[in-house]
Formats: structure tokens, sequence, C-alpha cells
């Protein structure tokens, strides 16, 4: 194709990937939750406390934390909250206080009644109220309650209202240790977004915090979906800012010593650098068209376009400088240099397309494959395309201020010779090895403790407060959702004999160890005697069809803990002969986990099988090709049991991360294999010898340590990332990375040539 059309081309999708990548963050998803199947307990427990219970009709997206706050502080903030637009309602410990004197005040009017009609009219108000705190036991100031409503009491007299204390039973859902917690209801759905991309709950979010800031609240936090989406969106921009500066800068200077030359690295890093732009296009494209984009997928596609960006050009260019170092004009350097190692690129490329594509069919992680997987092959049609046309022309001055000189690494060829001495020996060394970092890796559970892995930010801080409070079982509750297919209670009736069966059901849990409390319908001891207390808790707990019944568990264990799992199966056969559905946290984490790993089992399988037949075709070797997709599974393995070994909570370690570090290393080890094997092709269809082995690796050695270097570098930086999660994997990747480059690439690469090749000739001693 004509040079000028390829750079036109060019210029015009640079330019519209430089419009779709500007409107990129609209199309962000900061939602954590996994979907489940309905066919799931959680997800069918979910399911119906949406339909009928309050989560139906508004939506609690927005947690205010206020710290140290009396009730009539409470108070203020809720009635600044209620004022501002889309917010539905407010729940806090005046709702305690108006349930509280709602029964009070019906004792109350029904004793004052009883005192009239016995007095026949004749007493004063004072000794009517007089009699009644007698007869009750009360203070005289809660008569204040007689023929007046509590809502009313409050409006009137606010100092009395909250002079009359509910007991704890009453607050305990909305004050711990000095800790009230406000709990905002939107008419928004916590992940809405208006089609211009404005997130409605999260302005609203600013707007309580503003509005509080500015009345003299100066100790609280807001926490909950919307607070951590607004955080995490706000800062979202700056860390793709500082990671795509930090990969950048690192990738410069590796470049740059690699050539000990100024110019390739910049031409280099500024050409690749243009593949995150279209990356970040097909996030929009993503997200506008098929489903919103995992917010953390956004630095690992910056350190993976960069990454391998940077590695084909190298390898391009280590080949171009070969080719002038013979002697080649800048032409032929260059066709040969597309003709050799972007052949390689392009099966490398190809290879690494489809590794990543098939993310796109695992849930969770579908938008990681989709935008991750068509962002690499943009990526190497620039490698391939048009980084020679500027290098061909630019001929050596791109390598200034460094001469044309190639050289062998006869160190790392010598340690070739080494291994080949002994090939079984070394590779049943190796294979040990990988044995007992893989049972170690079994041995540590998968956790989706997301909230673990956010950074430190006041949504995050106002979260850890609550959950230190109230218990982070009291957040994260459990959940038994009983769907009957009679009416409990209405008007007219109440249905006792299911409410026993149920207050059965509420005692056999209670006695489980590791339940804390357990608060539904009714008492554990009910009998089928309804008092206003317990009319008023099976209305609490009712659902609006009038048949779906609500019981919650607080456990003594953390959410995330394997105890809370057992716990939570054991409720799950408690309930299930009686048409209950187990949700909350917990079982959410149970149900999601056994849907999410039969895919990963998948993905284990299948990946490496297809790898080993892509190699195997363009190798012409199965032993080479099994050989080569081993060798990755064990810089995988191996770079799993360091991130386990120091990275692991006391839940485990989150669930995406071995798989998407599998997944990752399966794709971008197989350009090392790749690079390497066509070089050992090239060098054995001149002779068939070990020697031709040892001068492949001698003379590949400089620019494949680069390119694992390089890798390395691009995800080492995402160490410093403030979410917890990416950190763990870049850490993971350039573990995983430097091992294939300095181990096994030197090790064990050698001896799986040998015995594949089956060259047995006595190797010569240098």
């Amino acid at each position: 194709m004509n040079r000028k059309l390829v750079i036109v081309l060019w210029i015009i999708g640079i330019l519209i990937a430089i419009l779709l990548s500007s409107q990129s963050s609209n199309y962000l998803n900061y939602n954590e939750n996994t979907t489940i199947p309905s066919s799931y307990p959680a997800a069918k427990a979910q399911e119906l406390l949406s339909e009928y219970f309050h989560g139906g009709n508004v939506n609690n997206s927005i947690d205010v934390v206020l710290i140290n706050s009396t009730p009539q502080e409470v108070y203020k903030a809720v009635k600044i909250i209620d004022e501002i637009d889309g917010v539905c309602k407010t729940e806090s410990i005046i709702n305690a206080y108006l349930a509280y004197d709602e029964i009070l005040g019906k004792e109350i009017n029904y004793t004052g009644y009883k005192i009239i009609e016995e007095n026949k009219g004749n007493i004063s108000s004072q000794e009517l109220k007089e009699e009644i705190s007698q007869y009750l036991h009360i203070p005289i100031y809660y008569t204040c309650l007689f023929n007046v409503s509590p809502q009313n009491l409050l409006t009137r007299n606010e100092t009395v209202f909250f002079l009359i204390t509910p007991p704890a039973q009453f607050t305990s859902t909305y004050e711990a240790k000095n800790v009230s917690v406000i709990f905002v209801y939107t008419k928004y759905c916590p992940n809405y977004n208006f089609k211009n991309g404005t997130y409605p709950d999260g302005v609203i979010s600013c707007q309580i915090q503003s509005k509080l800031s500015k009345c003299g609240f100066d100790n609280f936090y807001l926490t909950g979906p919307a607070p951590l989406v607004q955080e995490l969106s706000g800062s979202e921009s700056q860390r793709q800012a500082i990671t795509f500066a930090l990969v950048f800068i690192a990738l410069l200077l590796i470049t740059g010593i690699y050539f000990r030359s100024v110019i390739a690295p910049i031409i280099t890093l500024s050409i690749i650098a243009l593949s995150v732009i279209f990356g970040m296009a097909i996030v929009t494209l993503v997200g506008k068209f098929y489903h919103p984009v995992d917010f953390q997928v956004i630095e690992p596609m910056i350190s993976v376009l960069l990454g391998i960006g940077t590695d084909y050009s190298v390898f391009l260019l280590s080949r171009f400088k070969e080719e002038l170092s013979k002697g080649r004009n800048k032409e032929e350097a260059m066709e040969i240099s597309v003709k050799t190692s972007g052949k390689a690129i392009l099966i490398s490329g190809s290879a690494v397309t489809l590794v990543f594509l098939s993310l796109s069919f695992i849930p969770y992680l579908h938008t990681w494959g989709l935008t991750i997987g068509f962002s690499v092959p943009i990526t190497v049609l620039i490698a391939v395309s048009l980084l020679p046309i500027i290098y061909g022309k630019m001929g050596s001055r791109i390598f200034w201020p460094s001469h044309l000189s190639f050289y062998e690494n006869k160190s790392l060829g010598n340690i070739a010779r080494i291994t080949m001495r002994k090939p079984k020996t070394t590779l049943a060394i190796s294979v040990i090895i990988g044995l007992i970092a893989l049972a170690f890796i079994l041995s540590i559970p998968l956790s989706l403790d997301f909230t673990s892995g956010l950074p430190n930010i006041p949504a995050v801080k106002g979260l850890k407060i609550l959950e230190n409070a109230f218990g982070q079982s009291f957040v994260n509750p459990v959940l038994i959702v009983f769907n009957e297919s009679k009416t409990v209670m209405n008007s007219t009736y109440v249905n006792t004999s299911l409410l026993i069966q149920i207050a059965k059901i509420e005692e056999n849990i209670s006695k489980l160890s590791g339940v804390k409390q357990v608060i539904g319908p009714v008492p554990c001891n009910f009998n089928g005697t309804i008092t206003p207390e317990i009319l008023h808790q099976i209305r609490e707990n009712l659902g609006t069809n009038n048949k779906t019944l609500l019981v919650t568990v607080i456990m003594n264990y953390g959410t995330y803990t394997q105890q809370a799992q057992k716990l939570v199966l054991t409720i799950q056969k408690i309930v299930n002969p009686y048409h209950g559905y187990v949700g909350g946290t917990t079982a959410s984490v149970i149900d999601a986990l056994d849907y999410l790993l039969p895919y990963y089992e998948m993905l284990i399988i299948i990946l490496p099988i297809i790898l080993v037949i892509s190699l195997a075709v363009f190798l012409r070797s199965i032993k080479i090709s099994i050989g080569a997709v081993g060798t990755i599974l064990l810089s995988i393995t191996l770079s799993l049991a360091i991130i386990y070994l120091f990275f692991r909570s006391a839940n485990g370690i989150l669930f995406f991360i071995p798989i998407t570090i599998f997944v990752l290393m399966i794709g971008l080890g197989n350009d090392y294999s790749i690079f390497i094997l066509t070089r050992v092709k090239e060098e054995i269809e001149k002779e068939r010898s070990i020697e031709s082995i040892v001068r492949a690796i001698s003379i590949s050695a400089g620019a494949v340590t680069a390119l694992g270097v390089i890798l390395a570098a691009s995800f080492g930086v995402l160490a410093i990332d403030p979410i917890k999660p990416i950190a763990e994997l870049g850490i993971g990747i350039a573990i995983a990375a430097l091992l294939d480059t300095f181990i096994i690439r030197i090790f064990i690469y050698p001896a799986i040539l040998k015995i594949a090749l089956k060259l047995n000739e006595t190797i010569k001693r240098k």
C-alpha cells in the first residue's frame, strides 16, 4: 500500500479516536456487584426484596455517617437533606423516635380515655396527665403524646419530643458507639446515568456534602454506592494520567538504555502512545453500544497497550538495527525487519487478541475482554505499519548517538549449554517447584470483598466507621425472604399459624453458632398473641404484597469470612423446605463464586490448548509448543504463589486477580515464546544442532531481555496504584514477566528445545 495513503488513513483514524476517547469517562461502571442468574437463591431473594420491599420504589444509595451527633442534630441534618431535589425519603434515629412514640401514644391515649370515662369527664388536664403517668409508670412529660401524633409533637415542641427516649431495640438500627447514620433514598437507582453522562445520585451526594458543611456539620462522612462512585469517578482521570505518565517514563528510560539512543525511545513511545487513545475510544464504543466498562480495566489496559506496543517496537527496531549493522541499506533493513519480526508480531498479536477476547465470555470480566481484546490489534497495526515507515525513512539516525553494532550475548549462550547437559533433570526440578506452588495456591480461598481493595477515600472511611460501629454483618446482614402463597396480614386478618411457624424457624437459626441476632416479623417466642409492638414488627418485615416476609440475621462473623459462608449454607438448608431464599452479601458471594468458577475452569483448560495449537501451526512442532506453554504456566503459577503469599487478606485473594493474571500472562508470555522461537527456527533451518539453539538464544538475548523488563516495568508501576486489586495485578504480571525473562527463558527453554528437537550430540564446552 502507498505509504502516504497509510499515513492519511492513520491521521483520520487518530482524529476519530480522539473524539471518541474524550467521552470514555461517561461509559465507566463503578458497580462491583456481580450479576447472578435468577436461578440462584441470593438472586431470587434480591428479586423479591426489590419487588416487595422499599428497595423496589426508592433507592438507598447514600448513607450519611454522623460522629458524636445528638438526635436533635440528626434531625437538623435530615431536614436539610429532605429539601434536596431527587431525595425521596430518609431514615434515621428520628424514625425510631416516631415509631416508639406511635406505640407509646396508643397506650397513653387508651389509658387517658379510660380514665376520662371512669371520671365521667370530670377531670382536669393536669390531673389526667398525672394519672396517666402514675398508671403507666412514665414521666409526666410523656403524656404530651395524648391526643397528639408523634409527627405533630415533633413539629410543635421539638425539645419535649427528644426527651421521650426510645429503648435500644428501636434505635440500634440507626445509632451505635457515638455513630449515627441517615439512610438517604433517591428516585434513581444507584448506577443510573442520564444520556449526557451525568450521574444524578452523585450530584445529590455533592449537594448533601455541600449543604451539611455550610450548616455547621464538620464531623460526618458520606458513604454508600453513590458517594463511592462519585469519588472514584472524580479521581479516575487523575489515576489514568498518573499511570500513563509513569509507564511512559519507565519505558522511555528502558528503551533508551537498551538502544543507547535518545531518538529511538522518543519516536517509539510517541507512536505507541497512540494505542492508548484508540483504547479509550474502544471503551466509549463498548460502553455505548454494549455495556458500561468496569473502571478497573483502564490502568491495566494502559499498561498492556504501552507494554506490548513497546515490546513490538523494540523487537522490530532490534532486527532493523541488526540488518543495518550487516551493511544493508535502510529500505532493505526495514523490509527484512517487517518480514521476520513483523510476521512474529502478527502471529503473537493474533494469539494475544484471541486470549483477551476470551474474557468477553466471562461474567464480570466481559468488558475487560472486549476493550483490551479490540485494542491489541490496533497496537499491532501501529507497530507493523506506521512505525516501519518512520524508522525506514530515518535509517541509522533513529539510533543516534549510538553506533550501528550488534552483539551476541555469550553469557546467556553459555548458561544454555549448561542447562542442556541435563535437560530432563532441569525439567523435573521445574515441575516439582511448579506443583508445590500450585498446591499452595489451591489452599487459598477466593474472596469477593471489593471494598477492602478501595483507596482510603472519604466514602471508604465512612464505610469503615459504619462497620466498626455496627459490625460488618450489621451493614451487610443475612436476609431471608419467605415468599408465601397466602396473605400474611391485612387490615382485618393475621395468619398467626404461619407466624408461629416463622418464629420456630427464627428460634432454630438463633441457636446456630455465630448468630448474634435474629430480627423477624415476630419474636422467636411468639405464641400467637398479637400486641401493638408485634403488629409494628410485622409491618416492618412484611412486603407490599402482604405475602412476603423478611427475616434479618446479624452474624458474629465478618461478611466475607469462611465461617460466614458456612453459616449461610446452614441457614439455607433450614429455610429451603419453607420456600425461603437467603440473600445478602455473604449469600451473594457464595452464589457468585459457584456461578463464576466453572467459567474460570473452562478458561484455564481451553486457553492453553488454543495456545498450544496456535504455536504448533506456526512452529510445526507440538512438543515445542507444549513446552513453551508449559513455561508460561510455570511463570504464572510462581508469580501467583508470591502474590498469594504476600498480599492475601484474612478472607483470601480477590477472585479476579488469579484469573486476570492467568489470562494476561497466557497472552503476553506468548510474545516471548514466539520471539525466541522465531529466531530458533531461523537458526535451526540453517543448521540443525545444539549450537544453533545457543546462537539463537545469544542473538535474541538482548532484545528479549529488554522486552521482559519493559513488560515488567509497564505493569510494575501499577504497584503504587491506590486501588489494591490493580496494584496486586500489576505486581503479579511484573513478577511473572521477570521470572519468564531471567529464569525460565535462560534455564528451562534450552532444555525443552534440546528434548523436543532430539539434539543428542555432545555439547561443546566454551
